[in-house]
């Protein structure tokens, strides 16, 4: 994205500088009176927030702390290749929002790949939830600062959300994406969750046709997950407001869900025809695939409850030890669901 630079940008970037430099703020108002001469000339008052405007303007940067001890302890423990997995330092849920935009930092390293030697638009799907909404924010702040980046595709491959949850579906997170880089919107409108033997008459309604002639086009893929055991799980809810009873998914094995879709410690869970399932545009098969071709990327973040501070480690653990399930090639999770990890037999 190339637009020229304004006064008020020079400004700022100068403000930010000298603060980082360690200049108090009178004296960084006075030296940006003398160096740049304002129309209107700073005081302390007028000083700090511009040192706001910094960050949202992209000049200034916080990079999420990287545990790289503790991602290779995992990496080691489950045999991965070390460069696929990321640990962020997180002391609770309150930083949550920092695996989210660390897996936004590795996004934008892989769009930036896959633009470069596809020369075409890159194709980003999005799931819906917390995490993908934390997410989404990230890498709409990053790409507003980028310059030579590919144009995005956006693609909802999960339809809707519990209905008092409406900021957590997929389509709603286009909205935070500017257009000029953002170019293409694809939703994915159909009830969130249906009886499995009408899953595929959905699948031929012309809307959700539609989706699926997209559907090749997707490079990257973010993923959060779910738990069958934390009651603010967002699939969850959509069953058990459908009268699914937990105690049966529990008898299936049933331990944790990647875009609505659950699986057990062994591999995906099939509903029966009268089971009520997500309707989303892929099944888990389709990531294990996907996580394997080469320009082809599925970025997990695996993170503490929101809400309540689980962590994902119970659920976790199946995708990294059943190749059934390895539904990623980027994983990125907080420092508690890694010791957890660790800590496991």
């Amino acid at each position: 994205m190339n637009h020229s630079i304004s006064d008020e940008e020079v400004i700022v970037f100068r403000i930010a500088q000298l603060f980082f430099e360690g200049m108090k703020v009178r004296e960084i108002a006075e030296c940006v009176n003398k160096e740049l001469r304002p129309e209107k000339p700073l005081t302390r008052e007028t000083v700090y927030p511009r040192l706001a405007k910094a960050k949202e303007l992209g000049f200034v940067r916080l990079v999420p702390p990287i545990d790289q001890v503790l991602a290779e302890q995992v990496a080691d423990r489950f045999g991965l290749d070390r460069a696929r997995v990321r640990v962020v330092f997180t002391e609770d849920r309150r930083f949550n929002s920092l695996v989210a935009e660390s897996a936004a930092d590795w996004a934008l390293e892989l769009i930036r790949q896959v633009g470069s030697s596809s020369g075409k638009p890159v194709g980003i799907g999005l799931g819906p939830g917390r995490a993908a909404r934390d997410f989404c924010r990230h890498l709409s702040f990053l790409v507003r600062s980028q310059t030579e980046l590919p144009e995005l595709r956006l693609h909802a491959i999960v339809a809707g959300s519990p209905t008092r949850s409406p900021e957590y579906a997929s389509t709603s997170f286009f909205n935070l994406f500017p257009k000029s880089i953002a170019t293409e919107c694809v939703g994915l409108f159909a009830e969130p969750i249906v009886p499995a033997d009408q899953f595929d008459r959905i699948r031929e309604r012309p809307t959700f046709a539609e989706s699926l002639e997209e559907k090749a086009g997707i490079s990257v893929v973010v993923s959060s997950m779910g738990e069958i055991d934390d009651p603010h799980d967002l699939l969850r809810a959509l069953l058990v407001r459908g009268g699914v009873s937990i105690d049966l998914l529990r008898s299936k094995g049933w331990v944790g869900s990647v875009q609505y879709r659950p699986y057990s410690p062994s591999g995906p869970i099939v509903e029966s025809p009268k089971e009520l399932r997500a309707v989303t545009l892929f099944e888990l098969e389709e990531f294990v695939s996907l996580a394997s071709q080469k320009n082809k990327h599925v970025v997990l973040i695996a993170r503490q409850c929101g809400a309540c501070g689980q962590t994902r480690a119970r659920s976790v653990r199946p995708l990294l030890t059943s190749p059934l399930l390895r539904v990623w090639s980027e994983l990125v999770m907080d420092s508690a669901t890694a010791n957890e990890l660790l800590r496991q037999r």
